[in-house]
């Protein structure tokens, strides 16, 4: 993904009134922390260190313009009597379904919400996400680290680049995540075989636009091609965004505030809601009146008359912001 792709709206004039200000679509996140017998945190997981995390995740999304944010409402530091949680391997199915259950179960004791993602923490590494109803993450101690994001991701509805596991754990025939704009991957390729397998060409031979979409995978979020705050393993591409858009305004819309909206001058349909893609409105007109306060308007590329003489009225704030490419207002 060229982040670039997602900074393309340019409004003509003043069209728009009043300025949109605070409208946006965020996703609740509930963190919390286990702790050993002795009531201490694992190290690194401190209040300051949770939040400079999250506005790490922040700062990546605002690079996506989308419109939308983490809004982290909370860390709890769980009780010792939940100590044999401490060092648990957070990277098993079976004991976050384990936990989930117990979650479930004992909502209080475990601080589970069902309004949010809820995000656990204990000393252990890597992470595992989901499991049944609204699920929850549970990751080992990821200071500085993209995998409490990528656990996200899955609750949004992405898979991995390479659409399984680890060549460790037999995955090692060419896969993807099922969005059109990321090609094959697998998780112990190089750059070099990535390229190979798509273009034929080494990574150095390829174009600019060829390079891009093979970043897109080696530098992707969803990827098992690992890396550190600031080792760029930062890309999630316009067909990535648009699945976690679905997926918000469909079966998680119980943590998200707001909803994305879908706009197409190609394929929309006005009589439609913008939920999904393939319910996209086909003018902005349309998904203006058809939206709510504080929505986000996701506009495929391309050029948008203004339906009848004057400029469009917004009397609610909501964003505007492009899917792909560059888009043009224009009014008689």
């Amino acid at each position: 993904m060229n982040y670039r792709y997602f900074f393309a709206l340019l409004v003509i004039g003043a069209l728009l009134a009043p300025a949109v200000s605070s409208a946006q679509v965020f996703w609740r996140v509930s963190v919390k922390v286990f702790t050993d017998s002795n009531g201490n945190r694992p190290a690194g997981r401190a209040d300051d260190q949770i939040q400079d995390d999250y506005e790490y995740y922040n700062n990546l999304l605002r690079k996506y313009a989308r419109g939308c944010t983490f809004s982290l409402t909370e860390i709890v530091q769980l009780p010792s009597s939940l100590s044999g949680w401490y060092n648990i391997q957070a990277r098993n199915a079976a004991n976050r379904d384990f936990l989930l259950a117990n979650c479930t179960s004992n909502a209080t004791l475990y601080a589970y919400r069902s309004d949010r993602i809820n995000v656990y923490i204990n000393n252990s590494s890597s992470g595992v996400c989901c499991g049944g109803g609204n699920g929850l993450s549970l990751t080992g101690n990821e200071d500085d680290h993209i995998t409490p994001l990528h656990e996200i991701g899955h609750m949004l509805g992405l898979a991995h680049t390479q659409g399984c596991g680890a060549c460790s754990e037999g995955c090692t025939t060419p896969g993807n995540d099922g969005v059109a704009d990321t090609i094959e991957d697998v998780e112990c390729w190089s750059q070099n075989q990535i390229s190979q397998n798509t273009f034929s060409e080494d990574y150095a031979n390829l174009t600019a636009a060829q390079r891009d979409q093979v970043d897109d995978v080696w530098l992707n979020v969803m990827s098992y091609h690992y890396g550190f705050f600031n080792n760029f393993l930062e890309r999630l591409t316009a067909g990535q965004m648009d699945r976690v858009a679905e997926k918000s305004n469909g079966d998680r819309d119980n943590v998200t505030g707001n909803y994305f909206r879908f706009v197409d001058l190609g394929t929309g349909n006005d009589a439609d809601d913008g939920l999904t893609a393939a319910g996209a409105f086909r003018t902005v007109d349309g998904a203006i009146t058809g939206s709510g306060a504080d929505d986000v308007l996701l506009l495929r590329s391309g050029t948008y008359n203004k339906a009848t003489a004057g400029a469009w009225i917004l009397n609610q704030n909501r964003v505007l912001t492009s899917r792909n490419g560059t888009v043009r207002l224009t009014r008689q």
